[in-house]
């Protein structure tokens, strides 16, 4: 499978000249983001959202200056039947929306937003950071009740919600690079996910049944293996306490992606070697260095791997790029 271009908009104050930066902005907002902002400081504003278009989902990335945004009732109309998460990242904003109350929504907690329904937010630090995730309520469907129960309040970022966050955050970072049925297969695991946070409570049913939490913790194990891979004595033991869970579970999540612990592991410190061997910056350091450096012990073991993972040996591959 190969990428294809991910649908992607990006709307920055940057863009546009400073003598009509705010006011061009605020046109592109209100046609784009279905907003009308007011900036607290006109002449200082600056405002950067980064939105990316996925198989049933949108996931956003902004930064803006102290202000007010308001999605008028005419505004709200042209909107599906989304659910739209705001994550404060650091600083939080106020939020009042049509048949709700106001509502403080502070960093650690998420605010369940009916994107159809007009509303009024206002951001008072000098810079908030934010993520999004737009959702169609469809999906959620299995979560009805509880989900009508939580529209326009916030919710604590439970162990739950944390899992959904981080899973969309690494959809969103790596979407660009992954093919149309991988954007659809992962945005079916955040749908999942949302379902879940949005049924703490019955976490455990829905977690035996469903794939989405499994295919995070995956996720979650393999990203604290690859940041640890270069040491030696990395074990499936301590990457299982690091995350919480059991051996056995971690073992079991690695079968039903057809690999084990150590062939993930492997390969990791391979592809560490193969990258420095094609790096003029180290020549001057033998192969050994390299293996043990990646965290090999074993250099006959090694070797062997890399062979029959690569198809030739690292001297191979070393001139191979030293020639190319």
């Amino acid at each position: 499978m190969t990428a294809e271009t991910l649908p992607m908009v990006v709307l920055s104050t940057e863009q546009f000249e400073p003598g009509i930066r705010v006011q061009a902005f605020e046109t592109a907002a209100a046609a784009i983001c279905k907003l009308a902002i007011e900036p607290r400081s006109p002449e200082s504003y600056t405002s950067s959202t980064t939105i990316k278009i996925l198989p049933g989902a949108v996931t956003a990335r902004t930064s803006h200056s102290a202000s007010v945004t308001t999605r008028t009732r005419a505004m709200a109309a042209d909107e599906g039947d989304n659910i739209l998460i705001h994550i404060p990242l650091n600083h939080g904003f106020s939020m009042t929306q049509a048949g709700g109350a106001s509502i403080e929504c502070k960093a650690g907690e998420v605010y369940l937003d009916p994107n159809e329904v007009a509303g009024r937010a206002v951001f008072h630090a000098e810079r908030s950071d934010l993520f999004y995730v737009s959702i169609p309520r469809a999906v959620l469907s299995q979560s009805s009740r509880t989900l009508n129960g939580r529209l326009r309040q916030t919710m604590q970022v439970s162990p739950q919600w944390r899992m959904f966050i981080r899973y969309a955050q690494s959809l969103d970072a790596e979407a660009e690079g992954l093919a149309p049925l991988e954007r659809a297969q992962y945005c079916a695991h955040l749908h999942e996910l949302a379902q879940i946070a949005l049924n703490a409570e019955d976490s455990a049913r829905m977690e035996a049944q469903g794939r989405g939490v499994r295919a995070a913790r995956l996720r979650a194990i393999k990203a604290e293996i690859d940041a640890h891979a270069t040491e030696p004595g990395l074990s499936l033991a301590a990457i299982a306490a690091t995350q919480c869970i059991s051996e056995r579970y971690a073992r079991a999540l690695f079968s039903e992606d057809q690999t084990t612990f150590r062939d993930y592991l492997t390969r990791k410190r391979m592809q560490n070697v193969r990258r420095m061997l094609a790096d003029p910056a180290q020549d001057h350091r033998s192969i050994s260095d390299l293996a043990m450096a990646s965290g090999f012990g074993d250099l006959s073991w090694f070797n062997k791997c890399y062979r029959q993972l690569f198809g030739e040996t690292p001297s191979d591959s070393r001139a191979r790029a030293q020639q190319g």
